[in-house]
């Protein structure tokens, strides 16, 4: 993949992170504060209305401006008390209907910070916030006021507006507000950083993957290359004598035959392969009877091993149907037990064992051939990789059967290792399990 395609696209992340942590620490906080914008005055709203629909508190308060006495109170008042709000903060204040303060007398020197208390009659019944500017301090003071319209009672107040202060709370708001603000520049600060890290991480499976395809593109034509070159130094050959038999022209003309097979097998190798790689190999399950299934499986590889002179056993304890693709793990035991006859030599044996173990069945392909270092057991399942090359040659691999073989287990939601078999050689391992629908 081009380097600068790839900053572009790594640059492109880290923007998309960056813009998805911005809009969500947005949200959050627009949403914080208008709950505890709710949450902070409900209180205050809720006694403000309680205050208004207190037909006795408003009337004492009429009785207070008429008496001018700013303590008097109804003679069971104090019975009442304990069923009202705290009214500790709040200011009641008796209107003409000019709009003049009637209770001035009542409010002491609280009169000097209400002087410029708008009038208006615009929300009646419904709680208000105000906004009063003191002309002593020089500073706002913050309300919430309800004004409610009296009906006719003998006296000249023809509405009562209650007044809480909400100073505090809208201090408090402020700095919560600060605060929040503060804490999302720095979380958000933060979430760069870590948008830098996701980009980052996000562009690790995407150059992987490339870089995967593109070894693979380049294997796939290396050893495309080598029976081609045959094939066409083969040909070539034959038009240079023209006048030759059939016969004659026999060995290039089988060897042409040979690598054009062996072209044949790769090129469906590697369809299979790339069908895997799209999640397009489909699988077609059918309950077998794996005792039967493998003891017709082996029978070729059973005369070819005594025509190598080499031992082939077989432990085939496997009684319980099985819900496998017939064909696919056909080919996952050949692909095994060819690899088990190509890289044993005469003597060496080769046993095969089929059973079932709880609800999976076990199969093992063993040989007392060569041991397979440790290094290599890591790999001896990826696509193109041979211990040897040069014996790979001489057996006609070209390292993709292990690939495919472990490929179609996956495939069949089981597993495949391989193992050191003591003293020496190899065991590879399937597990695959038997119940109908197993769980992905």
């Amino acid at each position: 993949m081009d380097r600068e395609k790839t900053k572009q696209q790594s640059r492109r992340f880290f923007f998309w992170n960056v813009g998805a942590f911005a809009v969500i620490f947005l949200l959050l906080g627009m949403i914080i504060l208008q709950l505890l914008q709710i949450s902070a005055y409900r209180q205050t709203d809720l006694s403000l209305m309680q205050m208004a629909q207190d037909k006795d508190r408003l009337e004492m308060e009429i009785n207070r401006y008429q008496f001018n006495n700013p303590i008097w109170s109804a003679p069971d008042a104090n019975d009442r008390m304990d069923a009202r709000p705290n009214e500790f903060n709040s200011q009641f204040i008796l209107w003409s209907k000019d709009g003049k303060i009637l209770n001035q007398s009542l409010l002491g020197g609280r009169l000097n910070q209400l002087s410029n208390l708008p009038f208006s009659t615009d929300n009646i019944s419904k709680i208000v916030s105000i906004n009063i500017s003191s002309t002593q301090s020089n500073s706002e003071m913050s309300f919430h006021s309800i004004m409610v319209r009296v009906k006719d009672t003998g006296s000249n107040v023809a509405y009562i507006q209650i007044l809480t202060n909400t100073d505090q709370i809208a201090a408090s708001m402020k700095n919560f507000q600060q605060i929040l603000i503060i804490c999302m520049l720095v979380f958000w600060l933060l979430s760069i950083a870590l948008s830098y890290s996701l980009s980052r991480m996000s562009m690790k499976p995407i150059l992987k993957s490339w870089r995967k395809q593109q070894e693979f593109v380049e294997n796939a034509s290396h050893e495309l290359r080598t029976p081609l070159t045959i094939i066409q130094n083969n040909l070539q050959k034959l038009f240079t004598k023209p006048n030759n038999t059939i016969i004659e022209e026999s060995e290039s003309i089988a060897q042409a035959l040979t690598e054009t097979r062996r072209l044949t097998g790769l090129t469906s190798d590697l369809l299979t392969i790339a069908r895997s790689d799209a999640n397009e190999m489909v699988l077609d399950k059918k309950e077998i009877q794996p005792k039967e299934f493998i003891a017709e499986l082996v029978k070729p590889f059973h005369e070819i091993a005594e025509m190598d002179e080499k031992q082939f056993l077989l432990k085939n304890e496997a009684d319980r149907p099985v819900l496998v693709d017939p064909q696919k793990i056909h080919q996952v035991l050949v692909i095994l037990l060819d690899n088990a006859l190509k890289y044993t030599k005469t003597g060496d044996a080769i046993t095969m064992i089929s059973k079932i173990n709880n609800d999976h069945w076990l199969i093992e392909v063993q040989n007392t051939g060569p041991s397979i270092p440790d290094g290599d057991k890591k790999r001896v399942f990826e696509r193109f990789y041979r211990e040897d090359a040069s014996r790979s040659k001489e057996t006609g691999g070209y390292g993709l059967g292990l690939a495919i073989a472990k490929q179609i287990i996956l495939e069949h939601r089981g597993k495949i290792s391989v193992h050191d078999l003591a003293p020496h050689g190899v065991v590879f391992q399937i597990s695959l399990p038997i119940k109908k629908n197993p769980k992905k």
